[in-house]
């Protein structure tokens, strides 16, 4: 398994100098980094590369829909603005060597509809996705859908749901993103949850029930870490962690008390407990 870090982390605005940070997770021994592709078009490609091959850095990808860009809307043209939106996220990763395309990829992040009234819907995401998932094939690039708690989605919330959106997926670079906050909240069990995603699991985000430094709380470490050996999972683990309030990045993801002092520790720390985690 390879430790990455997502951008976001450093932040405090979502629209940080996410390069800035490139320098310091090369330093604590980071493999990789996730950049977050909030706006895949003004993106800049050329230095992303340029500074991954700096800092000896490899790369994943993480981006979110948004009411405009919604690919379960019963505007067309809205869905087409969703798929170009992925579309130029493909062709970043495709840019910069990315294996990863993670994150809120099936519907807007903070949608709160009920599933039964969205079924029309959801098949357009998923069929958006498999067509998706085939032109990525072709760049080496995996996708992988980010099961969130209930507070942030209704469509996707546990691996059991994430499982039954790929379900008609032929496409074996179409999976699931675990991450370890949204999990502490939506599953019965985090071992028999990940045993059940077996290789359909393709990408994992850690950080504590309180979007803290892992190890620090209550998630359960020893299930995921006993589960994730049994299903031969060997791709990234990345950290990302929320830590710091009175910000924007506070605001949308809830933060309202100071978690940690500051994220260059939360960068440390949690690659150490990453580390160790792996190793031990």
């Amino acid at each position: 398994m390879k430790i990455a870090i997502h951008l976001s982390s450093f932040c405090f605005e979502w629209d940080d100098d996410i390069f800035q940070p490139m320098e310091i997770a090369a330093q604590i021994g980071y493999e990789g980094v996730e950049f977050p592709l909030l706006d895949p078009f003004s993106f800049d490609k050329k230095k992303a590369q340029t500074l991954l091959k700096k800092y000896g850095l490899l790369a994943t990808c993480g981006t979110g829909l948004n009411p405009q860009t919604d690919i379960t809307s019963q505007d067309p043209d809205i869905r087409q603005k969703g798929k170009e939106h992925l579309e130029a996220c493909l062709q970043i990763c495709n840019h910069i060597s990315a294996d990863t395309l993670g994150g809120v990829l099936y519907a807007p992040w903070g949608m709160q509809n009920d599933r039964h009234h969205k079924k029309e819907g959801i098949k357009y995401s998923q069929d958006i996705l498999e067509k998706l998932a085939q032109r990525a094939e072709s760049y080496g690039v995996t996708i992988a859908l980010e099961m969130l708690n209930r507070y942030e989605t209704s469509i996707i919330n546990t691996i059991t749901d994430g499982l039954s959106f790929i379900k008609n997926s032929k496409q074996s670079n179409l999976g699931l993103h675990f991450d370890s906050f949204h999990s502490h909240i939506e599953e019965k069990n985090i071992y028999h949850a990940l045993k059940e995603a077996g290789s359909k699991l393709k990408y994992v985000h850690f950080c504590e029930n309180d979007r803290g430094i892992p190890g620090t709380g209550q998630v359960q470490w020893g299930s995921i870490k006993r589960a994730l050996k049994e299903i031969n999972y060997n791709r990234w683990i990345t950290l990302e962690c929320f830590t710091q309030a009175h910000c924007g990045i506070a605001d949308d993801v809830s933060i309202w008390r100071p978690i940690e002092s500051n994220p260059a520790y939360v960068a440390q720390k949690g690659y150490q407990f990453i580390k160790d985690f792996l190793e031990g």
